[in-house]
C-alpha cells in the first residue's frame, strides 16, 4: 500500500498543482481611476499602488539588442511576471518605452521597431493586466527631428511626442494602464524657478541633449490634450521639474484635465538635491496629496556611494539596508503614496531588485522590498 505522502506526490504532479499559482493582489486594480485625491478600482474601493520598474524598453530597441533588455530580447514571459506576483502585494510595474522605436521612426532600427515594437508592449501589458498588475507606461527616452534618442531629453518635443501620446491612447482602449507623460523633466536644469515651471506646464524652447540643437519642447498641457483628443479617459501622472524630484511649483502650475484623471508624479533617490528627506516630503508632498493622488514612479535603494559616482560605479556592495530608502518608503506608505521601485533588471549593480529573471532577490535592495511587499 502506497503511503499517503507518495499519494499526494502522484496527485499533485498529475493535477499539475506541484507549483501553485502566487495569490491575486489583495485589492484589484481593474478600472483603475481617480477618485479625490485617491486611485480607485472599478468598484469604488482604494487602491495603493505597489511594485517594480522593468527597464529596458527605452534604450533595448533604439541600441538594436531587442524590444526589452532581456535574455531573448522579447517581453518578460509568464515565469517572470509569476516572479513578481510571488512578491505579496505588489500590483503596478511601470515600463519605461522609446518614442521613436513606438512611432517606428527612422532613427530606430526597423527589426525593432514601428508595430513589431508596439505589439512586444502590448503583449507585456496584457501579461501584466492577467496577473493582477496595472502597467504604468512612461515616456522614457525621445528625440526631436531626427534625433536618436540614446539620453533623456529635457522635456517631450512637439516633432514626435504628442504623436506617440495619440497613439499609445489609441492603442490601449482597454486593458489596466496608466500614462507617465514624460519620465524625468529638468526645463533649463533649474529646481524651483517660474520660467522652468511655465515651460513645463506651457512648453518652451530648448536645447536637445541628443542633437545639441534647439527644439521646440512641448509642455504638460499639449501632452494631456493630445490623449484627452482621442477620447481615452486613462489615469494620467505628471512629474515634477528637476528629474522629477521638485514638486514645489506643481499645483500652481497644474495641467488641465478635462477628464479630472490627473496624478502627480515624483522621484526619489538618496542623491536627490532639491528634495531627499521626509522634511521636504511634508512640504512639497502633503499639499500635492491633499488634492490628487501622488505616484513616485522611481524609488532608489540607501546608496554609500557618493551621488556624483553612481552613473559610473554603483555595484551591490554600494547598497546599505535601512537607512534613507526605509524612511522614505516608510514615509510613502504612511501617507499612502503610491511607488513603483527602480529596478526589476538582473544587471548585478546596485539598482537591480533581483538576481536573474526568476526573481530571486538581490543580497540588500532586492529583499527589503520583497518584505516589505509581504507586510501585511
Amino acid at each position: 500500500m502506497r503511503s499517503p505522502r507518495i499519494v499526494l506526490v502522484l496527485l499533485l504532479l498529475l493535477t499539475g498543482c506541484g507549483s501553485p499559482e502566487p495569490p491575486p493582489p489583495p485589492v484589484s486594480v481593474e478600472g483603475i481611476a481617480i477618485n479625490g485625491n485617491h486611485f480607485v478600482n472599478k468598484t469604488g474601493e482604494t487602491v495603493d499602488l505597489r511594485g517594480f520598474n522593468v527597464a529596458g524598453a527605452e534604450y533595448s530597441c533604439i541600441e538594436g539588442d531587442g524590444f526589452f533588455d532581456t535574455p531573448d530580447g522579447q517581453a518578460p514571459g509568464d515565469r517572470t511576471v509569476k516572479a513578481m506576483r510571488g512578491w505579496g502585494r505588489a500590483n503596478a510595474v511601470r515600463v519605461p518605452l522609446n518614442e521613436q522605436c513606438w512611432l517606428g521612426l527612422p532613427a530606430a532600427p526597423p527589426a525593432f521597431a514601428g508595430e513589431k515594437y508596439r505589439a512586444a508592449v502590448r503583449d507585456f501589458v496584457r501579461r501584466l493586466n492577467a496577473y493582477g498588475f496595472v502597467a504604468v507606461l512612461d515616456l522614457h527616452r525621445s528625440a526631436p527631428a531626427g534625433g536618436v534618442p540614446r539620453e533623456q531629453e529635457p522635456m517631450p518635443d512637439r516633432d514626435h511626442s504628442l504623436d506617440f501620446w495619440r497613439s499609445v491612447a489609441t492603442g490601449f482602449r482597454t486593458g489596466d494602464v496608466i500614462f507617465d507623460l514624460f519620465n524625468e523633466p529638468f526645463p533649463f536644469a533649474e529646481t524651483n524657478t517660474a520660467r522652468a515651471w511655465d515651460c513645463w506646464r506651457d512648453g518652451c524652447t530648448l536645447t536637445s541633449v541628443n542633437t545639441g540643437q534647439p527644439y521646440p519642447a512641448a509642455g504638460m498641457n499639449e501632452l494631456v490634450a493630445a490623449v484627452r483628443g482621442t477620447g481615452s479617459k486613462v489615469v494620467l501622472l505628471a512629474g515634477g521639474i528637476h528629474w522629477a524630484e521638485s514638486m514645489t511649483g506643481w499645483l500652481d502650475h497644474r495641467p488641465v484635465d478635462p477628464a479630472g484623471q490627473l496624478a502627480a508624479s515624483f522621484h526619489a533617490y538618496s542623491f536627490n538635491e532639491y528634495c531627499a528627506d521626509t522634511d521636504c516630503y511634508d512640504r512639497d508632498l502633503k499639499p500635492i496629496l491633499a488634492t490628487v493622488p501622488v505616484l513616485t514612479g522611481e524609488v532608489g535603494p540607501s546608496l554609500k556611494v557618493d551621488a556624483a559616482k553612481v552613473d559610473d560605479d554603483c555595484p551591490q556592495r554600494a547598497v546599505r539596508k535601512g537607512g534613507w530608502a526605509g524612511d522614505t518608503l516608510d514615509w510613502l506608505d504612511e501617507h499612502g503614496v503610491s511607488w513603483t521601485a527602480w529596478s526589476w533588471n538582473p544587471w548585478g549593480d546596485c539598482w537591480s531588485l533581483v538576481k536573474d529573471w526568476g526573481g530571486e532577490p538581490t543580497p540588500a535592495w532586492g529583499k527589503e522590498l520583497r518584505r516589505r511587499l509581504a507586510a501585511s
